[in-house]
């Protein structure tokens, strides 16, 4: 630059400040423009974010609804419904060729189930096609906090249903798989996520065995005396009579499942001063511990009748005649070895194992001793010491007459019930062989189960040991499970009566006096096995009918797809 130059410039700068304007202010611009520009796609991208998570989540939440509509449906509505079936024979229609139409006649309760019933992909119910047997589907619509949700769950069967029973007391195995679909969409953006999962239901005729305890009445059957639970009683089951209960005491018995009384009352002993109250305690004075809640005011659930002897005696007979002369049999019938054992006259019966896999029941009638082994597995049974013979045991064994003295230990493999017309004599211990030692004992995971029958009265008689363990349900449906001699100052505390199972009889028979300190204090521990549906074979049965559930619960799999 020349002298001349910078003198211009040092007195006369506008013309540069101008020109270094017009250079820097487009600049200037261009890169505000580019700023601008990057943070409305910053925005725009943002918006497009918060419209995808919003259509993920309702599509999300909206298969979570329909999910837990599934699981309403089938552990509400679906054993709700059953107890209106007219039998067990109403599910059988369903076996083996239309398992759906269990889920769509019966899973679905009005004021508890969205949607209604489930839709077969036929609109003519009259000629179903095989898929309409197998598959039933249900879009439903939600709106909550003003937001819509859509979704669709299917229900396939994985297979025909199976009895996994007898032909006298089937249990019928539904076997299904479910996929939900929930779809949702937000500014154009659409989501969708799929849940897939399996379970399977067992419906059958509910039993009795299901019961820690069951009574028409408790009272003593012999005097009609209040008999009272004190704090040397103890359920870890579910509890029901047809009655009104006793109570005594601080605390005065523990449950830890629902008891529940016909009644609307309870009766408080109250330091003698009976008293009755619709009320789960009297004040400090008689307070029992319900762990799982007392209800009064249940329905009335009647006893089997005697009649029902018939269907077990014809069912340890096989088919064949009742013989005349006392003694033992194996049922036959038209030639085929089927059936149970029958007994003929009063006997004495010992459980016992055989060698593996072998049970082994001796009996004796009338001084004449009978060896029976039965192998559970490979079906075939050995008296005395005669040959091995096919023989496909059912697993009743049914005396007419007295049961003398039972005691020992039923096989791993055995499923057994033992049913008399005169009275069972419980003269020692009732063992599973295959069961969990502890405080409490448990058969979970077992296959070995025992129910006793008797049409009179079951009774602990004072050759029993002192903690006697019986591994049984027990049912005397016209009398009573008690304790021989339970005041016998003599004999004193015997200690404690152990059942692993449950009892069910008409009046409640007493086990100890709580004044004098004689007899047996209870521990009726539940075979939790029975609340699942497991009962020893031909065991009586309640009217309704029941279903089990597995895998609801399980957590599904889950996929999102757009």
């Amino acid at each position: 630059m020349s002298q001349a130059s910078r003198w211009r410039l040092g007195r006369e700068p506008r013309g540069y400040i101008l020109f270094l304007m017009l250079v820097f202010i487009p600049l200037l611009g261009m890169a505000s423009m580019l700023a601008i520009d990057r943070t409305v796609g910053e925005l725009l991208s943002s918006a497009n974010q918060v419209r995808d998570k919003r259509a993920f989540f309702r599509a999300d939440g909206s298969a979570t609804i329909c999910h837990r509509e599934l699981i309403n449906r089938v552990q509400v509505a679906l054993p709700t419904r059953l107890r209106t079936a007219s039998g067990i024979n109403a599910i059988a229609t369903y076996v083996p060729n239309d398992p759906i139409g269990l889920l769509v006649d019966y899973a679905s309760l009005t004021g508890a189930s969205s949607g209604g019933p489930l839709i077969r992909p036929t609109d003519n119910p009259n000629t179903p096609t095989d898929e309409s047997r197998t598959e039933a589907s249900l879009p439903l619509a939600y709106t909550v906090s003003n937001t819509a949700y859509s979704c669709t769950l299917t229900v396939v069967s994985r297979g025909a249903p199976v009895n996994t029973g007898s032909l006298l007391s089937p249990q019928y195995l539904f076997r299904y798989r479910y996929a939900v679909d929930g779809i949702a969409e937000e500014g154009g953006v659409t989501r969708q996520v799929n849940l897939q999962g399996t379970f399977s239901v067992v419906v059958q005729q509910d039993s009795f065995a299901r019961y820690a305890l069951f009574s028409n009445s408790q009272v003593d059957g012999a005097t009609g005396n209040p008999v009272w639970f004190t704090s040397r009683t103890s359920f870890s089951g579910p509890v029901h009579t047809n009655g009104q209960f006793n109570f005594l005491g601080n605390p005065s018995g523990r449950f830890t499942a629902l008891a529940d009384s016909f009644s609307t009352t309870a009766r408080y002993y109250n330091n003698g001063s009976i008293m009755t109250l619709d009320a789960g305690s009297n004040g400090l004075i008689d307070v029992p511990d319900f762990g799982g809640g007392f209800q009064r005011g249940s329905d009335n659930i009647p006893m089997p009748a005697p009649t029902d002897a018939d269907g077990q005696r014809d069912a340890a007979l096989g088919g064949a005649s009742r013989p005349n002369l006392d003694g033992v049999y194996v049922g036959a019938q038209n030639g085929l070895a089927t059936g149970g054992i029958y007994v003929k006259g009063d006997a004495s019966i010992r459980l016992g194992v055989g060698g593996p896999g072998i049970a082994q029941y001796t009996i004796s009638v009338k001084n004449q001793t009978y060896t029976v082994k039965v192998h559970p597995t490979t079906k075939l049974i050995q008296i005395g010491s005669g040959p091995l013979s096919n023989y496909d045991f059912n697993g009743m064994l049914f005396v007419d007459g007295l049961v003398q003295s039972l005691e020992g230990t039923l096989q791993r493999d055995s499923q057994l019930s033992i049913a008399a017309t005169k009275d069972i004599q419980i003269t020692g211990h009732l063992a599973y062989e295959n069961f969990t030692a502890g405080s409490p004992p448990s058969a979970e995971g077992a296959t070995n189960i025992l129910g006793l029958i008797s049409w009179n009265n079951v009774r602990i008689t004072d050759a029993a040991p002192n903690d006697i363990n019986i591994h049984a349900t027990v049912m005397a449906p016209t009398g009573e499970f008690r304790v021989d001699r339970y005041t016998d100052t003599q004999r004193g505390n015997r200690g404690t009566a152990t059942v692993l199972g449950g009892v069910i009889e008409s009046t409640y028979g007493p086990f100890g006096n709580f004044a004098a300190n004689t007899g047996y204090a209870r521990n009726f521990v539940y075979d939790t096995r029975l609340g699942r549906g497991m009962a020893p074979p031909f065991f009586p049965t309640i009217g309704r009918v029941i279903s089990t559930v597995a895998g609801i619960n399980d957590r599904p799999n889950w996929q999102q797809t757009n």
